[in-house]
């Protein structure tokens, strides 16, 4: 019981202290401790053609295909099951499902629901992590932090 309210009394002076901080005098503030927190991710501007080295196909060892494609100044992912199927796709009237991909730095992209994609060699291998966050991923259903690495 008094480990639990020495840790919530923690936790609070832990949130409050930054408030504390900044109506405390300047001698009290550099006694005060501090409160590492993690910033957002940041974005990144890829350069022009820059997307070009990415912009494939790659086999995935689980079998499926994952194609990267431009569109304009957004990125996608397309999951197929088999390289026939994502061409029979192409040739029809049929939309491929494509999640957008978000640059957060040189050859890493990450997607709205986490997944972190990031390239290597000049885009000749990926590595997909969190994969089952991706829609159209076949993984099993109770499967969690799923990497998948490929070649083109």
């Amino acid at each position: 019981m008094n480990k639990s309210i020495i840790g919530a009394a923690a936790v609070i002076l832990a949130i409050l202290s930054p408030f504390a901080a900044a109506q405390a005098p300047a001698s009290q503030a550099q006694d005060q401790a501090s409160v590492s927190v993690t910033a957002p991710r940041q974005s990144y501007t890829l350069g022009v053609n820059e997307f070009s080295e990415f912009a494939n196909s790659y086999s995935l060892s689980n079998g499926q295909v994952a194609r990267f494609v431009q569109r304009g100044n957004h990125y996608y992912v397309q999951l197929k099951d088999t390289l026939r199927e994502m061409q029979r796709a192409d040739s029809s009237v049929r939309t491929i499902v494509s999640t957008r991909l978000r640059p957060i730095g040189p050859g890493t992209f990450v997607t709205d629901s986490g997944a972190e994609l990031t390239f290597r060699d000049h885009g000749d291998e990926v590595r997909i992590s969190g994969f089952e966050r991706l829609p159209q991923s076949r993984v099993a259903a109770n499967d969690v932090n799923v990497q998948m690495i490929a070649r083109r």
